[in-house]
């Protein structure tokens, strides 16, 4: 069991400090600008954290969106530096480089910021973005601990500026036309007592990497940032998803994504309850998080229980979601969705219509190619920067669903359940 003080919380510390209830989240809070942004006016960008999420995904994203100018990068690694300025266009005009991201939030040309940092970076670079007067996109998860969520609340409700999570699911067409259906009734599953999601993949034999990074390379102090004072580790920093200082292992990495999809979908509350289990059974060496996980949420309100399992070493079905219902299972994944009527005691199922299935790509893949999602999202974060509207993914929602990974990781490092 880990002794670390900072993991001791009790239930009512808990509540208390996320503002949240086991039957509700406060979704209703957000507040939007009066003012919106010019639409025909180009909105100039800046970015903060400048690894592959950013250079790879982020970036070849926004150039799919008409009226976006980047004019600024930031990162601590001058490697990383120097590859966004060159894939931003450095070499043919003027982009602004920073190893500090409160210098380029200080920069009145600049009216947003996308932020791709380790996690423990979100939260603070996004409160110190929206009082310097700037909408964000942040990826997920929003938080890395659980006292952020309230801050953030709190100053995107005193700014009213635009901050979008990167759970990208909510901005794809397939999930938008299953989100319509479900409101409408036209999809019922009927009682549903359990949600299967799952995101596994086989990354083959692990072998513990080395990296040619000075300490030179890096303002060490700058990455670590709120995170306790250590020494320079080229693995740790570059490997910080499975650093519990820096990152949130697979439940924030990619748990969160399916839980919010879910959140959103259904309508859910918070759960009352959450268990982890797992451990490193596959990617043994220096990572402290867990490979495979199995989180179980419990919703006694609801009369429902939801589970993630996730394994690096075998990909059998692969990434997806099943809410299980009496009446119909609602299987999702990335790109398609599809519904199996249910009955009892195998009585006889009418046939599939069309209108139940939606998208035909490879069933569970991490990454569908039909559509952009990151584009989709970043785009829906524009729209809602120029009408002074409400992102799909705002604040309030990418909290809820950082929160619930962060009690998970707190079960397994503490080895009990934990109440909300």
């Amino acid at each position: 069991m880990n002794s670390d003080p900072n993991l001791k919380m009790t239930r009512r510390e808990a509540m208390k400090i996320l503002g949240l209830s086991a039957a509700t989240v406060s979704l209703g809070g957000y507040t939007a600008s009066s003012q919106g942004f010019p639409k025909n006016e180009t909105l100039n960008i800046g970015l903060i954290g400048c690894g592959g999420r950013m250079r790879g995904r982020l970036v070849p994203a926004m150039n799919k969106i008409p009226g976006l100018n980047i004019v600024a990068v930031c990162d601590v690694y001058d490697d990383f530096l120097r590859s966004a300025h060159v894939s931003v266009g450095g070499r043919d005009r003027d982009i602004y480089q920073t190893g500090d991201h409160r210098a380029l939030l200080d920069r009145k040309d600049i009216d947003a910021v996308i932020i791709a940092t380790p996690d423990h970076w979100h939260a603070p670079i996004t409160i110190d973005a929206v009082e310097a007067g700037k909408d964000v996109y942040v990826e997920k998860p929003v938080t890395h601990k659980l006292e952020e969520g309230p801050l953030l609340i709190e100053a995107q409700k005193r700014t009213g500026k635009a901050i979008q999570v990167g759970a990208q699911q909510r901005s794809m067409p397939h999930l938008l036309v299953l989100k319509d259906k479900l409101k409408s009734g036209e999809i019922n599953p009927g009682k549903v007592t359990r949600i299967h999601m799952q995101w596994c993949r086989n990354t083959g034999p692990y072998r513990q990497p080395t990296y040619r990074i000075t300490e030179g390379q890096v303002n060490w102090k700058r990455f670590l940032g709120n995170a306790p004072d250590q020494p320079f580790d080229a693995f740790r920093m570059r490997n910080w998803r499975w650093i519990w200082d820096f990152g949130n292992g697979p439940l924030g990495d990619l748990m969160v994504h399916w839980l919010d999809a879910t959140n959103w979908l259904l309508d859910l509350p918070m759960p009352s309850e959450v268990v982890m289990s797992g451990g490193q059974y596959e990617r043994k060496g220096d990572m402290e998080t867990p490979d495979v996980t199995n989180c179980i949420m419990e919703y006694p309100e609801l009369d429902m229980q939801m589970n993630y399992v996730s394994s690096w070493s075998n990909n059998l079905h692969k990434a997806s979601v099943s809410i299980m219902g009496t009446d119909a299972t609602i299987y999702f994944d990335r790109g398609r969705y599809e519904v199996t009527p249910q009955r009892p005691n195998n009585e006889p199922i009418a046939p599939v219509s069309d209108s139940m299935i939606s998208g035909t790509g490879p069933v569970g893949a991490d990454f569908f190619d039909d559509y952009d999602g990151a584009a989709l999202h970043i785009g829906d974060w524009v729209n809602a920067i120029r009408d002074g509207g409400q992102p799909r993914d705002h604040v309030e929602a990418g909290v809820k669903a950082a929160a619930v990974c962060q009690y998970g990781n707190l079960s397994y490092r503490e080895k009990r359940f934990v109440k909300v």
